[in-house]
């Protein structure tokens, strides 16, 4: 019954709320009841804490505190734009806008870029950001100004770097904090489908370490404060500020002047890693769609011609139903070169086929490419 406590478990932390309304939903109508018995889907009113993906328990028992089932698996974010209110006085209002549609959509990433100072909003695709737009407007009646949609890379690296680096101590007395850090690519097959709740620079599929003679050396703090600078670094990459992704970072040594602060370890970890990275042949990658499309057999030569020249993407199988009428080509093609192809599929087959995307993994961009990119990313083209 709507009376009774439910602890949620997962994003609600063991938050325990009481839901005003319980309603079963029928199309647009709301009808409330008073219970809910076993197998009815409802809705509850009145909850605050509660996010997409939250296990909900009534009065749980003694052991059964810590039960979760499985949540709604994220993938990243694909594509990104920056947003700001077209007033100051309204950033308040659109920052509550955008909490309240990540509690609603987990799919939807919000950060400021530290390097810029703007709000980054991330999402599945350029409909998905239109359309959360469209609700900032009809729903907050917020107006707001949107950048430019661009695809969210990602950026590894090629070779294993170890260095040594030092920073100021930031004491009156001087003194340096000196850091020796390895890093190292991972096989991109262990971050294909990492998924990252922080926005669309966080830095995801990145292992941050320190050895058992760091641990021992460092208080706990200090070791938070090295762990954090490390994952704040590498949320954003040498060549064009994407987080890292496919890598391991590892502090060997931390060598520091006796009362040295621990953001100080901090901040020289962050610059040690970010030094780390840069020497160590960095690339960007590209999220890889996998790519559903169905169309009849008079039209299959032209998608496949579309599909393995303009949008460079590799064709994996064909399948053939038993009637022979449609055809389905499962592919993989980079997000980048699929931006408007759903029109472009249309023209092909006068509309009779339809389309189905979803992210796959993270790949290298060619070489070619990748330069195009940074040239044009870097305003030169």
């Amino acid at each position: 019954g709507r009376g009774g406590g439910l602890a949620a478990g997962g994003g609600g932390g063991g938050l325990v709320e009481t839901p005003t309304a319980l309603l079963t939903l029928h199309g647009g109508e709301a009808v409330e009841i008073q219970a809910a018995p076993a197998g009815t889907i409802c809705a509850a009113r009145g909850l605050k804490g509660v996010a997409t993906g939250d296990t909900l328990l009534l009065r749980p028992k003694e052991g059964l505190g810590a039960l979760r089932l499985p949540g709604v698996a994220v993938p990243p974010p694909v594509f990104f734009c920056a947003v700001e209110a077209e007033a100051a006085s309204q950033q308040p209002a659109l920052d509550a806008a955008l909490a309240a549609l990540r509690l609603e959509d987990p799919s939807v990433a919000v950060k400021n870029d530290a390097s810029t100072g703007q709000l980054m909003v991330g999402g599945m695709g350029e409909l998905h950001l239109e359309v959360l737009l469209q609700r900032l407007a009809s729903e907050w009646q917020l107006r707001v100004h949107a950048g430019e949609m661009r695809v969210a890379y990602r950026e590894s690296i090629c070779s294993a770097v170890r260095r040594t680096s030092t920073h100021a101590s930031q004491l009156k007395e001087g003194g340096e904090v000196r850091i020796e850090i390895e890093v190292r690519p991972l096989d991109l097959a262990d971050g294909a489908g990492a998924a990252s709740q922080e926005g669309p620079q966080e830095a995801a599929a990145v292992q941050h370490a320190a050895s058992e003679a760091v641990r021992s050396a460092l208080t706990r703090r200090e070791l938070g404060h090295l762990l954090d600078g490390m994952r704040g670094a590498a949320a954003y990459g040498d060549l064009l500020g994407f987080p890292l992704h496919a890598a391991r970072a590892e502090v060997s040594s931390v060598t520091a002047p006796r009362g040295t602060s621990p953001e100080a370890i901090g901040g020289a970890a962050a610059e040690a890693l970010s030094q780390a990275v840069a020497a160590a042949s960095p690339v960007l990658l590209e999220p890889v769609m996998r790519v559903e499309v169905q169309t009849a057999e008079q039209h299959l030569g032209a998608v496949l011609s579309e599909l393995t020249g303009a949008r460079r993407g590799s064709v994996e199988k064909l399948l053939t139903p038993s009637d022979a009428l449609r055809q389905t080509v499962l592919a993989r093609a980079p997000l980048a070169a699929m931006v408007g192809y759903a029109s472009a599929l249309r023209s092909l087959t006068a509309g009779e086929a339809s389309l189905s995307m979803e992210f796959s993994h993270y790949a290298r961009v060619e070489p070619a490419v990748q330069q195009q990119l940074l040239l044009q990313m870097r305003g030169y083209v």
